[in-house]
């Protein structure tokens, strides 16, 4: 199908005036692409316009490469979170133990602390720091 599409066969032929500096990165992209003529690259340049104003900003060729670049950031940001969430988990073990050793609370108290705290942090829609839980008490 490519094949047949890019033969000039049964194509009509027509003149293209291109200001100079377009002509040169015709054939610059030609080199680059390593297409086979500075038609092929008109073509499908042609082409990618026409798919272009078809479909509104040209999501046959855009979105791919967007759909990559963005899935590329949102993965190394999970990854960055995740490394986070279980660094502060380490620490928050850590400093349960420091507290359970420290303090003998009964379970009925850590009940009533683990209440207190969701609806702490609930209302402070997770903002709350340990300065302003020191000012409240």
């Amino acid at each position: 199908m490519e094949q047949e599409k890019n033969s000039n066969e049964g194509m009509p032929v027509s003149s293209v005036r291109l200001r100079k500096d377009q002509w040169d990165d015709c054939d610059e992209y030609t080199k680059k692409l390593q297409l086979k003529s500075r038609n092929h690259f008109i073509r499908d340049a042609v082409d990618f316009y026409i798919e272009y104003l078809k479909n509104n900003n040209s999501q046959r060729f855009l979105t791919p490469a967007l759909e990559s670049v963005i899935a590329s950031k949102v993965k190394d940001s999970e990854d960055r979170i995740a490394r986070m969430l279980f660094k502060l988990t380490v620490d928050m073990n850590f400093l349960a133990h420091v507290v359970a050793d420290t303090y003998k609370f009964n379970l009925d108290a850590l009940d009533k602390l683990r209440i207190e705290s969701i609806q702490e942090v609930k209302s402070t829609n997770g903002t709350l720091t340990a300065n302003d839980i020191f000012k409240r008490k």
